[in-house]
């Protein structure tokens, strides 16, 4: 099933128009802001790739028998890479595989597809792994690249890829789509916080994951107080999946850098938290922000599941701590 979001029109037209002349790259990089429909889109790509019988927009038929197959989740020359989802990672060893099948003679005439989601989260190994393939791929292969962090991959992948960028609706053709589908709801809130990203304020208003956000983010900015109990603020955020509270820790010391930078920066990644963090920045020196982010960077590629993670919260946010109250303004 063809799913192209209203915003990307003018992104499936350039593909139409190169599978319509027969121009295709072999290596695509589509790359923009998570929660906006890439996926959504690289597979709708994938699948019209594959169909015997394209609509005459490009999309796939959805009646062929390669497109049943592919709704199957059974086409033989499709292959999906996703990271773990506990460690967030594509390890080297998985890339082989993948490189490994995409050199197996091919069931059908027609294109053979991997995709690659979340690229950003092949290690170093990983990343190297796949560079010959991409350089010179088997025969009838397309290889597709999806990413939110596109500058986060090695200039070598990149290099090898036909970037295309995605982007974001405008805010009224978010509302408008969200209206559509999930009823008339106050998004407009919902949207700064998702950063315009539509179906991540979908996600936020349809799930826990807005009040967790909320939970997670007023725990770390409690670390900062002389008289807070870090172990306490790790029991708190601890059902939360570990990954996401990085990433919205991580957020929120950029917009700490963002506001030392300029008091009203034009964009933040925690609008609703603009107060709390206008009162906090005056307070922490940008060198200490600076190793707050490389001390998440470090602890991000220790995690590992096997872990005891309330212990591993523990220490993060004991270490966060001691920093803040010995280099406080």
């Amino acid at each position: 099933m063809t799913i192209v979001y209203p915003w990307h029109q003018e992104q499936w037209q350039y593909f139409a128009n190169m599978m319509q002349s027969h121009s295709l790259p072999h290596a695509i990089m589509l790359s923009g802001p998570a929660g906006i429909g890439k996926h959504a889109f690289a597979k709708s790509l994938a699948a019209s790739f594959i169909c015997n019988h394209k609509l005459e927009d490009g999309s796939a038929c959805g009646e062929c028998k390669h497109c049943q197959l592919f709704n199957a989740q059974t086409f033989p020359d499709y292959i999906q890479l996703s990271p773990d989802e506990e460690k967030h990672t594509i390890s080297v060893d998985e890339i082989r595989e993948l490189i490994a099948k995409l050199h197996l003679t091919r069931h059908f005439d027609a294109y053979k597809v991997a995709l690659i989601e979340c690229a950003e989260e092949m290690n170093t190994n990983a990343a190297n792994a796949l560079l010959k393939t991409l350089e010179e791929p088997p025969e009838k292969t397309i290889i597709i690249l999806v990413t939110s962090r596109a500058l986060s991959l090695p200039a070598t992948i990149r290099s090898r890829c036909q970037l295309v960028n995605l982007y974001p609706p405008t805010d009224n053709e978010a509302i408008n789509w969200l209206n559509s589908v999930s009823g008339e709801v106050e998004w407009e809130p919902l949207l700064r916080v998702a950063q315009g990203a539509p179906l991540q304020a979908m996600q936020y208003h349809e799930t826990e994951l807005l009040d967790q956000r909320i939970s997670v983010i007023q725990g770390f900015l409690e670390v900062f107080e002389t008289n807070s109990n870090p172990v306490d603020t790790a029991a708190k955020i601890e059902p939360v999946p570990f990954m996401l509270c990085f990433q919205w820790i991580q957020a929120v010391i950029v917009d700490l850098l963002r506001i030392k930078a300029a008091e009203n920066p034009i964009t933040l990644e925690n609008p609703d938290f603009y107060r709390p963090l206008l009162a906090l920045a005056p307070r922490l020196q940008v060198p200490l922000l600076m190793e707050f982010w490389e001390l998440l960077i470090e602890r991000k590629r220790m995690h590992d599941n096997s872990l005891n993670r309330r212990l591993f919260a523990e220490s993060l946010l004991i270490r966060i701590h001691k920093l803040s109250i010995k280099h406080r303004i």
